[in-house]
């Protein structure tokens, strides 16, 4: 292939549009060039021949004295002309990379010598003089930054978002190794690893801290050769820090493969800890997923489902080694473990594999036999009591099953068996509180959630702020852990955020929406046939025969659906929300029974909910005879008003400011307007509107 046709190529593999936006990294080496060639001519090609073509597309145009004059007046005039097209640079940014992963390395070493630029003027041919080539320093940066101009701002994330990046120790070169550190695949280890220390979107860790955590990770997973290398490399590791950085910014909470789509995570099943094993797909609230596609069968995922039982490949799972099934919308990825632990899980039927230990719990833990005796021991340090090994279950050879493992505190353990501690190599985390946006820290106001702190000796905090403010020093109970209740101490509404150490947590209070629109039921779509129920935490003023539709709304993550009221009304007297509502009465009364939907549910995507329309109806000084739903300035839709006992309800039960009188002209506009009314009520409405 011509450079054109080789620069075609690297930006449809690299830049396809993909299902999210996430970092792309342009890594680039002899065996993907030789894949690339193939696909492109049909013919097997070998490694040498690869990049022998490649080779000669790119030094047709980096030569001579200003060897990359020519690339950057493509560029300079691409993006002039608007940017239409393939960015000219691609291949020539890949050669860069391309010597990145080339770099010398010494006999039987993993390390090696650190050397770029001899491998960069063998590729380009640039054999007189030695060092940076001419221009290097200034136009590569460049290239660099029409890169991340295309992916950022005039494709807007479609392509995938830029990850190239510099460091202080390697100023000129850091862009091309940024890329070679990782290759796309290696997006999936490290979203893993950010799952397992408990990582949640818009978290902030310091470099070193993520990078001492990543490399306790390796200790324990398999991840690949070149993240191996990387971490070995004094060079290296620098670079890898800030790529952990990188991809901790743009997590959402699950790992994601080089084309953006999601990788939900599966787990191991077993009856009783041993034979047979199978598989089971935990999928996250946030992830949209209607069907899977496996070995050509189509599996249908149930609406709300948190854990989706699945039928294993052909061939017979064991434990022990990794499993990746490609499924469409997503990929489903089973890590390799040496240790596996094992916790009832209901929803399941079964026994299914968890990322660590849980305080309190009663699991089973199946690992190799070269760690079992340490293993052992690490559960008694946990506090449980003795474990057993079951004699009447099979399990694979070379493996050791224990039951009866209850773990009462944490500990500090690391490599293989570090999963046994609870909370192992987690971060300081929020946990519960009633939340009302799923991928987000947002929280209602009195139900902030609790700040749990793990204490381990080698990070536990030292300080702790909320808002700058410090908080005294707070000792472990009784499991190793501290949990510090945020609803006691944070009463603003808003944004606080929460320091730990070098670490920032931050999460947003929202006013009830009971407080503010007096709408007792909020409420989304069944996810599962649970219904959630949550004590009152607040006195009601209300009689005590009266019924209290004032309680706080339901948690908003969209795995329940709950109306948190002692005596539920009719489905007859819930009034689907949207745009205001109006009450209707005789002589041109009119009141608007609910403001305008709060701002911070307006910027929640598809979120039905309701309001009970009869305490509100109830305590209006007029009867109503109509409900007026405006959606927009032009359109609206009126109902019959159900019919109300009074006196079932006094009018200290609504929220003052729930209705709103409103005057003639008003109730003029409303009653002109374009309204649109059941064909069975059409005349009565006629009738009522000419005051008949």
């Amino acid at each position: 292939m011509d450079y054109d046709g080789w620069n075609r190529t690297l930006a449809e593999h690299f830049f396809a549009i993909r299902e999210a936006a996430t970092p792309v990294y342009l890594s680039v080496d002899d065996a993907l060039l030789a894949d690339l060639l193939a696909s492109q001519t049909k013919v097997a090609v070998g490694l040498p021949a690869a990049a022998g073509d490649f080779q000669a597309a790119v030094r047709s145009v980096v030569f001579g004295r200003d060897p990359f004059g020519g690339i950057a007046s493509r560029a300079r005039q691409w993006r002039r002309n608007g940017a239409t097209g393939t960015p000219p640079f691609i291949a020539a940014l890949a050669a860069t990379v391309l010597s990145a992963s080339r770099m010398n390395r010494s006999e039987g070493s993993a390390v090696g010598r650190f050397s770029y630029y001899g491998p960069l003027r063998e590729l380009l041919g640039l054999h007189e003089g030695s060092g940076m080539p001419d221009g290097y320093d200034v136009i590569i940066p460049t290239l660099w930054g029409h890169l991340k101009w295309w992916l950022t701002e005039h494709e807007q994330g479609r392509r995938g978002l830029p990850s190239a990046i510099t460091h202080p120790t390697q100023v000129n070169i850091g862009w091309s190794l940024s890329q070679a550190v990782l290759v796309g695949s290696d997006r999936v280890q490290v979203g893993l690893f950010l799952s397992a220390i408990g990582a949640q979107p818009g978290d902030s860790v310091p470099e070193a801290e993520l990078l001492a955590r990543f490399q306790e990770w390796v200790r324990l997973n398999r991840p690949s050769p070149r993240i191996q290398r990387a971490l070995a490399s004094t060079e290296l590791r620098p670079i890898l820090a800030s790529i952990l950085q990188q991809e901790l910014t743009y997590y959402d909470g699950l790992p994601r493969n080089s084309a953006g789509l999601p990788c939900v995570p599966l787990s191991l099943t077993t009856d009783a800890g041993g034979f047979p094993y199978g598989i089971a797909a935990r999928i996250p609230s946030y992830v949209r997923l209607e069907t899977l596609s496996l070995n050509g069968n189509v599996v249908t995922v149930p609406s709300g489902a948190e854990w989706l039982p699945l039928t294993p490949p052909d061939q017979e799972l064991a434990p022990g080694s990794a499993l990746e099934l490609a499924a469409d919308a997503a990929t489903l990825m089973l890590p390799a473990r040496d240790l596996y632990v094992l916790q009832a899980n209901d929803l399941v039927g079964k026994w299914t594999s968890v990322n660590t230990a849980e305080i309190g719990v009663p699991h089973r833990v199946l690992v190799r036999t070269a760690f079992a005796a340490q293993a052992e021991e690490v559960m008694l340090s946990c506090g449980s009591g003795a474990v057993r090994q079951p004699r009447r279950v099979q399990v694979p050879p070379g493996w050791t099953l224990f039951s009866g493992y209850t773990p009462t505190r944490t500990a500090t353990v690391r490599g293989v068996v570090g999963p046994l501690a609870p909370l192992h190599q987690q971060l300081a985390r929020l946990s519960g509180g009633l939340r009302i946006d799923g991928g987000k820290h947002t929280y209602l106001l009195g139900y902030a959630p609790d700040l749990v702190l793990p204490a381990t000796s080698d990070d536990h905090p030292r300080t702790v702020t909320i808002d700058g403010v410090p908080l005294p020093p707070v000792s472990p109970v009784s499991t190793d852990t501290i949990t510090i209740r945020l609803a006691d101490r944070v009463h603003s509404v808003g944004e606080h955020q929460i320091k730990v150490g070098n670490r920032k947590l931050t999460f947003t209070l929202v006013e009830r929406y009971r407080e503010s629109v007096a709408l007792p039921l909020l409420a989304l779509p069944p996810r599962s046939d649970k219904l959630a129920t949550i004590p009152n935490r607040i006195p009601n003023s209300a009689s005590p025969s009266a019924p209290a539709p004032w309680l706080p709304p339901g948690h908003l993550s969209g795995s329940f659906f709950g109306s948190y009221q002692r005596n539920p009304l009719p489905p007859t007297n819930l009034l689907r929300l949207g745009g205001s509502i109006y009450a209707l009465g005789r002589n041109r009364l009119a009141a608007q029974l609910a403001p305008e939907v709060p701002a911070w549910i307006a910027t929640m995507d598809h979120v039905p909910h309701a309001i009970d329309i009869e305490p509100l109806l109830v305590a209006l000084p007029f009867q109503a005879l109509w409900l007026l739903q405006v959606t927009s300035s032009r359109n609206a839709r009126a109902w019959r008003a159900p019919t109300i006992q009074t006196g079932s309800h006094s009018p200290r039960d609504v929220p003052s400011g729930s209705w709103t009188i409103l005057s003639q002209a008003d109730w003029r506009r409303l009653a002109s307007g374009n309204i649109t009314t059941a064909l069975a009520c059409a005349q009565d409405w006629t009738d009522y509107t000419a005051g008949k």
